[in-house]
């Protein structure tokens, strides 16, 4: 690991080039790898996938993503693998500087770019920060405009609904949910809804039994990915929740649109509007 470690350091900080160029880009272009799924979106969406060179064990939209070498999973990265490519830059998220390991020490030292993932307001920062890695700053601020104005129509749309429910965003059990200052908690303003979880001083908290009784929400939205059946919801605390008793329970087409804070953020945003408004 630690030869491994200092073969991409070099190789990182060298810049090197020396590799071929993505099909689709010029030899002088950027060699971009990005780990994390959502900066991988971005970069497509904003042309900038034929300067891509790699991405991680996740990044499965779109399908070109799942063609590209993986080189990562969400915490640990094939260092070798990586130093092979040859990248000129590299994107990652502020959750994987925090790690502290090895690793993340190694990556900080080849001038990895870091860029915030915490609310909406950090996707348009992650545009940004993506277009500028790649050369294409012109279109990320375009496609910046063009998501902006989706989302104000959107939120337009739902602010003129007439009831503002509660809502408790289930990503897990036992009460894994989107507490203050989280992406899922802006979005749920957005779309017209109060987030019970919104006064828990943490992005993602795990809430007590107890806790979730006492905010008995009017809409719960629940991860596909999280098990739901008829024998949790007769368990306690759903059991005596008034959305499990009006049938006031949701779950997205995909997770992916809503938790992942990347260009599909419109869909999700459409949909979770659509949810919280579908009694209006």
């Amino acid at each position: 690991m630690r030869r491994a470690a200092a073969a991409f350091a070099a190789a990182v900080l060298a810049c090197a080039c020396a590799g071929h160029a993505p099909a689709g880009a010029p030899p002088s272009a950027p060699r971009i790898v990005s780990l994390a799924p959502s900066l991988t979106e971005i970069a497509y969406a904003i042309g900038c996938g034929p300067q891509l060179v790699g991405d991680t064990l996740y990044d499965d939209y779109p399908e070109a993503a799942r063609r590209l070498p993986h080189v990562a999973d969400l915490t640990h990265v094939d260092l070798e693998r990586l130093s092979q490519l040859a990248p000129t830059a590299i994107l990652a998220l502020h959750d994987q500087e925090s790690e502290g390991s090895a690793i993340s020490r190694v990556m900080r030292g080849a001038g990895v770019q870091y860029l915030p993932n915490r609310n909406l307001a950090d996707l348009y920062t992650d545009v940004a920060g993506v277009g500028h890695a790649c050369g294409r700053d012109r279109q990320a601020q375009a496609f910046d405009a063009q998501m902006r104005r989706s989302i104000g129509r959107i939120a337009g749309q739902a602010a003129r609904a007439r009831t503002r429910p509660r809502v408790l965003y289930l990503l897990g059990l036992p009460g894994f949910t989107a507490g203050r200052q989280s992406y899922l908690s802006d979005l749920i303003a957005l779309a017209g809804g109060i987030n019970v979880a919104g006064n828990v001083d943490q992005p993602y908290p795990n809430l007590s039994a107890e806790a979730i009784v006492a905010m008995d929400p009017d809409v719960l939205i629940v991860a596909r990915d999280t098990p739901f059946g008829p024998d949790v919801r007769a368990r306690e605390p759903w059991r005596s929740m008034r959305a499990v008793h009006d049938g006031e329970v949701f779950s997205p087409p995909n997770d992916d649109v809503l938790e992942r804070p990347g260009p599909r953020v419109v869909q999700g945003l459409a949909w979770l509007a659509h949810a919280l408004h579908s009694r209006d």
